[in-house]
Parts: C-alpha cells; structure tokens; sequence
C-alpha cells in the first residue's frame, strides 16, 4: 500500500512539474506579447502622467472657541451677558455655516473670480490666476455670453482674434443673471484691434493687456470662460469639505480637492477671514443694539430731568428753606430706596416688552438684546432664549445648504415654533410678576407718602421735588453705566475664531505618478493573460497532448513533425529530415500493433478534409516500402482523388473502372519510383462511389492484393463527411485517426470515440499530426519532448521520443494552402 501512494506521490508531481513547465512555457512563448503590451501601458502611463491636469488636495485650519467661553475675552467684567447668545456657540452648527451657501456667496463676492483665464501650452491646460497677462473688463449692463469658452488668439500687428469654436454658451444679464429668452449663443470668429472694444450681439468687454509680450507667445492658446455667480456658489460650495480633527477638538480643518491650487488656496483663506469677520460684527451689533436701547430710555429720561432739575432749583431760589428734620429725612431716605426699586423693575417691564414685541416682528435672533445686560437674571428665560438662538442659527445653516423640504428643516422650524410659544408663556408669567412687584412697591411709596403730611407744607413740597429729583438722577445714571459697560465690551470686543494654518497645498491626490505606473505595470501584464486565457479557454482545436489526452481514450500510435520541406513526399524527397525520423518511429510502433498478422491492411482516416490522411497514407506507405516489405497504396476517396497528382501518376484508370468491371487487377496497378511501393490510384469519379465500396468486387480486390503485398495502406475519405470510412474499417487490420494540431476540433473526436468504445475490439490508433513542439502549444521550453504510448490490446508498449523545437515551418495537408509565416510566428517558433 505504501508502495503505491509513493507511486501515486511520484506520479503527481511528474504532473504538477509538467503542469508548471507547459505555463512558464506559454509565458516565455508569449514574451514578445508581454513586452509589447508593457511597453504600450507604459507609455499610455507617461502620457497620463505627462498631459493629465494633477489635482491637489488642499488644506487650511481654523480654532473655532468652544460655548464654554466667553466671545468678549476681556469685556467680561465690563458686561456680563452680553455675549450669552455667542456662548451658545454650537460646533456643528459653525461647521454648517462654514459650509453654507451664503458664507462662499459673501467671499466670492470679495474675489475676481466671475471670469476664468487660461492657456493651453504643449496640449496642456492651465488655469492662470496671478500674473495674468490680460484682463478682461466686462460691460455690467450688456448681455454676455456665460458657460463657455471664448478663445481669444492673438495676432501680429496688436490683432486679437476672437471665437468659441462654435461652442454655444448661455446668454445672462450680468448685473442679475437672469437667462435671455433661453438663447445659445455662439461667437463667430472675428478680428479685432487690440485697443478697440469687443462686441458681439451677446457679447461685450474691454482686453486689456498686461505683458506686452504676449504677441510673441504663438504657441499658447488662451480662453476666457465667464462663470455665472449662481453656479460659482453651487461648485464651491459643493468641493468644500469641513470637520474637525478629533471629537474633543474644536479645531476645524477645510479641505478641498482642487486642480487650480493657487485660485482655490486664495479662497478658502478668504473664507476663513470672511467667517472671522462675520462672527465680529454680529458681537459687534449686540453691543450697538444694546447701546440703542438704552439710548432710547436715556432720551426719554433727559427732558424729564432737566424739567424735575429746573423746578428743583426754582423752588430754592423762592424759598429759603432751613435744614430738614430728622423725621424728614428718615422719611426722604425711604422714598429713596422704594422709588429706585421701583424705577428699576419699570426698566425691567421695559425690556420684557421690548423682548415680547421682538419674537413677533424678527426673523432671527440675530439683534436680541441679551437679559444679562439688563441685570435680569431668570434662568428659564435666558435658556430659553439661548435655545431659540440655537436653533435660528441651525436654520440658517439648513437652509443655505439644503432645499426647503429637508425633513430636518422641517423639524427645526417646529422645534423655533414651541421655543417660542415656550418663550411668550414665560414672558407673560414675567410680566405679570413685574406688574404685582411694580402695584406692591407703588402701595409701600402710597404708605410712606401718607407720612408726608404731617410735615410742614414747605418743608413736604421740597422733599416731593427733590424725590422726583433724585428718581430720574439715580435711574439716569444707572442708564448711563450700562451705555457706558456696552461701550466697553463693544471697544473690546476681539475674534472667537483664529486661523491656526492658513491654506497649503498638502499633496498631490491625481495623478500619482508611481500609482500611474504601478497600474501601467499591471495592466501591460494582465492583458496578455487575460489573452491567453481567453484564447485556451474559448478554443476549440486541439493544441496538445494534454487536450488530446482528455478528448479521447483510444491510445496513441504516433506523432508526426510539422513539414518544413515544400514537397508532400518527404520521405522520398527528405529522408534525413526530422519528419521523416517520426515517420520511420510511426512504422515502428505498427510493427508492434500488428506484428501477429501475416498480412496487414492498415485504414487512414479523419473526421474532416484538410487533417493530412492523404499526406500521411502516402508517406507511411513510402516509409514501410523503404523498409523492404512490398507495400501497396489504395487511394480509396473516390470523390476527391489526390495521390496520383504527388506520385505524377495517371489517373485515367483506377479503383473505380475495376469495380465497375472495366480493367483488371494489372491494369490498375501502378509502379512508383521505389521498387517495393505500388499505387492503385482512384481513377474517375463515379455516381455511386459508396455503392461500388461496398460491393463484393473491392473485397475480394483486397484479398487478391494481401497475397501480393505485405502491407495495404487504404486513404480513405473523411468519416464526418461520408461513411464510406467507417463501411471500410471492417477491411482493415489498424484503423489510424488523424488528429491534425490547430485544425482538429475536439468535438471531431466524438464519433470515433462511440465506435471505439461500443466495440472494444476495434483496432483503432490515433495519430497526432503536424505536431510543432513550440512554447506556445504546451510542451515546455526546452531542446525535446518525452512521450509514451500504451496500447489496450492485451499487452503495452512504451516508447520514447525527443524532438526538437522546431522553428520555421511550412505547412502541408489537404485543401490547406501554405501560408507566409510573419515575424511574430517566427519570433515564438510556429
């Protein structure tokens, strides 16, 4: 048992190294496929490389300060709570208004970007931003035409040449971009003079030109391409990319993928500046609004003080007044404190119906006035107002970078409406507590009057004065503090945000070049594989051994070389040739096959025309006749007779007018150059050529010949055309099949396989022919080819055989025409 796994071990790996010899053999047969198709990849590669406009990835960041700070820095004890709504910073909220539509519209605004310059050098575009050797000065009242390229050439003789090239743009109105009609417009080729202006009917502006050398430039090729504002937004907007560099962080990086670097790093800089700027002026407008509500009060204050102060003072001068009483005093100091507390809850009711009034009539809560800022201190409300804050800011991210009916815009908008009811409910309890407040200190002031009049008439009309003095005084004063706090923080007030990196190019994203070629490289290798995977897969021939080993099991008799020689009677004409040596190892292997037979008639046959059976019947009857054994030639295809035209024989008399009676046995046997080689040729064509096959008269012709002759050698016609073939092997002692590389199909093989396996007494070999041993059909790369051949006759012979790669043949068999070989062929050894 051991012994046969070891057997069946060796066996496997003779396999498996065949297996691996027959690919590296393809592979080193295909080389020059390979080397051209790495060559081609490798090259289309330099010119990816070479003429692709590269695409860089760049980047910039940006510190935006978290909510647990305080926007004012500084200003913090100046005014506290005025920056509450910028405390409620959200970062993603930040994030969004970075990437909003209305922030690029703002910067775009600040940029020259509504026209794009370029210039086509060596079939290479590029987008030209600084140093641009001509501008174009666009009329703002005038149609223009948007969306395509306007080429502009230019000339000798300060000539400018202008055109689209036939390309049809959009026609705008370029102050509001509204579309003209829907009207393509194109710009015939004209010729203007450098200093004169461009008109077209939808077209109009002003080159001027900023190198002067420019007229010597004849190889670059320039255009113009106007940008609508509309699409300008929609692009940036969509190629900006913006998220923090860690969950714990609030520092932001931008990001944008850009093949014009220098006119995309001068935006996103500019965008970072214009979102810095932005957040400075919405702290800015707390602090004036702040101002200008207390302003409002301070005037309102003013005229009622000068007027308490006028009538303060008259009442002095008309009176002499002697020093208050302590009674007096006591009673002025509570009048004093209940009237500023009162003053001051009225400065409150203010503010909360000034705050009411403002959810109703704005939009947003960009303006509000923060609750801090007047000393009010409800935790309910401020939330509630940081919320609402929140959320108008989230709108506005929303709405600048989605459609109206995004769901969670949708949402927002509900969640802004329950703020505010939630707010408006608060601020009415707040009123109404402020009111009971306000009525409870009136009726302590109403109390403490009442004390008043016990004092002299003179003494009480000052002390009235004088309180009313020092209401307006003391609530004057307050006003002017808080003026003067929003003053301060507003003087004070620096940037929550900073650029940390300012926009750099970080690397180049396409093409990489040794990405390019590493892909070139593969690519050139994988398209010949895929080639010769497609040509083994989809084949239908047999190629080699191999496949013909697994199309068939009748055995193997022989192999017969690839004809380098231009005769068909190459043994009589090339007896030291290589393929006349396989023709002398073929007679071998019949001796063994039919040895016990005294007389032997061996049958060649195959399933088409063109597989060589004529080529080889008459070499295999030239090579056993050279061997000393009389040998006779049949030429048996009635319908197609060819032996006689290779022999130069006549074949007027034949097989056919002895089965038809016409001639006798000596009559229609014919001498050949070799003494112990006859030919009995076709002779013409008859009507019934199966019919007189069949007949008894050809068989006792056979054994008439078996007493004269050693050998009978039958070229019969195609089995899978006529049966003639298959009504003859019934004659013969060795029927041999002629399988023909590249020409036999594998399902040829099908029929002589059902009659070799339904009788298993069927004398039938199978010869390979026009066997070329290159590379390219599976044999290895080497100097020979071993083979065996075991034959299922109740005993086995193995023989071996080395040939040669060949190189250089012709071609030979039947109806086959003897092609010109190319390089290619001769490169690979075909």
């Amino acid at each position: 048992m051991d012994k046969k796994n070891t057997e069946a071990q060796q066996t496997n790996f003779a396999d498996n190294s065949l297996n691996l010899k027959i690919i590296f053999g393809k592979f080193m047969a295909f080389l020059p496929f390979f080397i051209v198709s790495l060559a081609i990849s490798l090259i289309v590669g330099f010119l990816v490389n070479r003429y692709t406009t590269p695409k860089y990835s760049l980047k910039a960041s940006l510190l935006i300060k978290d909510k647990n700070r305080s926007s004012f820095d500084g200003a913090e004890s100046f005014l506290q709570g005025s920056s509450l709504l910028m405390q409620s910073k959200n970062l993603e909220n930040e994030i969004g208004i970075l990437k909003s539509r209305s922030l690029v519209e703002q910067t775009l605004n600040r940029l020259n970007f509504r026209v794009s310059y370029f210039v086509e050098k060596k079939k290479k575009k590029t987008e030209l931003f600084e140093n641009l050797p001509f501008l174009i000065q666009l009329d703002s009242i005038h149609f223009q035409t948007y969306e395509t390229p306007i080429y502009i050439k230019f000339l000798s003789g300060n000539k400018v040449e202008v055109s689209s090239n036939g390309k049809a743009g959009k026609v705008l109105v370029p102050f509001d971009e509204e579309q003209v009609e829907n009207v393509n417009s194109k710009i015939e080729k004209k010729i203007f003079d450098i200093n004169q202006e461009i008109i077209y009917e939808n077209l109009k502006f002003k080159l001027v030109v900023l190198d002067p050398l420019i007229f010597s430039y004849r190889d670059n090729i320039y255009h113009i391409l106007l940008n609508s504002k509309k699409n300008l937004v929609l692009k940036f907007t969509n190629s900006l990319n913006v998220k923090t560099i860690n969950k714990q962080s609030s520092i932001v990086e931008i990001t944008k993928e850009s093949s014009y670097p220098e006119k995309d790093i001068a935006f996103i800089d500019a965008i970072c500046n214009t979102y810095i700027e932005q957040g400075l002026i919405e702290k800015e407008q707390i602090s004036k609004n702040t101002i200008r509500f207390i302003n409002i009060q301070l005037n309102d204050l003013q005229d009622t003080l000068k007027n308490i102060e006028s009538n303060l003072l008259a009442f002095k001068s008309n009176n002499k007044l002697i020093n208050i009483g302590d009674e007096g005093k006591m009673i002025m100091v509570k009048l004093s404190n209940l009237d500023n507390q009162k003053s001051i809850e009225q400065s409150k009711f203010k503010y909360y119906s000034y705050l009411y009034d403002y959810i109703y009539k704005n939009k947003n809560f960009k303006e509000v006035i923060a609750p801090s800022s007047m000393n009010i201190a409800d935790p309910l409300l401020n939330s509630l107002i940081i919320k609402l804050a929140e959320l108008y800011t989230k709108k506005i991210t929303y709405e600048n970078s989605f459609k109206d009916a995004n769901p969670a815009l949708v949402e927002i908008e509900q969640n802004i409406k329950n703020i505010k009811l939630s707010l408006i409910e608060n601020l009415n309890n707040i009123k109404n507590q402020s009111t009971i407040m306000i009525n409870d200190i009136t009726t302590q002031i109403n109390a403490v009057e009442k004390e008043l009049n016990t004092l002299p008439i003179t003494e009480r009309q000052f002390l009235n004065i004088n309180r009313k003095f020092n209401i307006s005084d003391k609530l004057y004063t307050y006003l002017l503090e808080k003026r003067a706090e929003a003053g301060i923080a507003g003087a004070s007030v620096v940037a929550d945000n900073r650029v940390i990196d300012k926009a750099i190019i970080v690397g180049k994203i396409y093409p990489k070049t040794s990405t390019i070629y590493s892909l070139a490289l593969a690519i050139g290798l994988i398209i010949p594989l895929i080639v010769i995977f497609v040509i083994e897969f989809f084949s239908t021939s047999i190629i080699n051994h191999q496949q013909l080993q697994l199309a068939t099991k009748i055995p193997l008799v022989g192999n017969i070389i690839h004809n380098s020689s231009n005769s068909a009677l190459v043994i009589a004409n090339s007896p030291k040739a290589s393929i006349s040596e396989s023709f002398r190892n073929l007679r071998s292997n019949l001796n063994y096959l039919i040895s016990k037979k005294d007389k032997k008639v061996i049958l060649v046959t195959s399933t088409v025309s063109g597989e060589g059976k004529t080529f080889l019947s008459m070499n295999l009857a030239s090579v056993i006749a050279i061997g000393g054994a009389r040998t006779l030639l049949i030429g048996v295809d009635l319908r197609k007779p060819k032996i006689f035209q290779d022999f130069n024989l006549n074949n007027s008399v034949g097989l056919t007018n002895y089965l038809i009676g016409k001639a006798s046995v000596d009559e229609i046997i014919q001498k050949t150059n070799l003494s112990t080689l006859d030919i009995i040729t076709a002779g013409p064509t008859p009507p019934n050529p199966s019919e007189l096959l069949m007949s008894d008269e050809f068989g006792e012709l056979l054994e008439i010949m078996k007493e004269k002759y050693d050998f009978i050698l039958l070229d019969t016609p195609p089995v899978g055309l006529v049966a003639d073939g298959l009504d003859l092997m019934r004659h013969a002692d060795l029927n041999l099949y002629i399988v023909r590389q590249k020409v036999s199909r594998k399902n040829y093989l099908n029929l002589i396989n059902d009659l070799y396996n339904s009788d298993k007494n069927t004398n039938i070999g199978i010869v390979f022919n026009d066997v070329n041993f290159a590379p390219i059909y599976g044999y290895g790369y080497g100097n020979g080819y071993g083979y065996g051949y075991g034959y299922g006759y109740g005993y086995g012979y193995g023989y071996g055989y080395g040939y040669g790669a060949y190189s250089s043949y012709g071609t030979y068999g039947d109806d086959i025409e003897k092609p010109k070989k190319s390089l290619w062929k001769r490169i690979i050894g075909l």
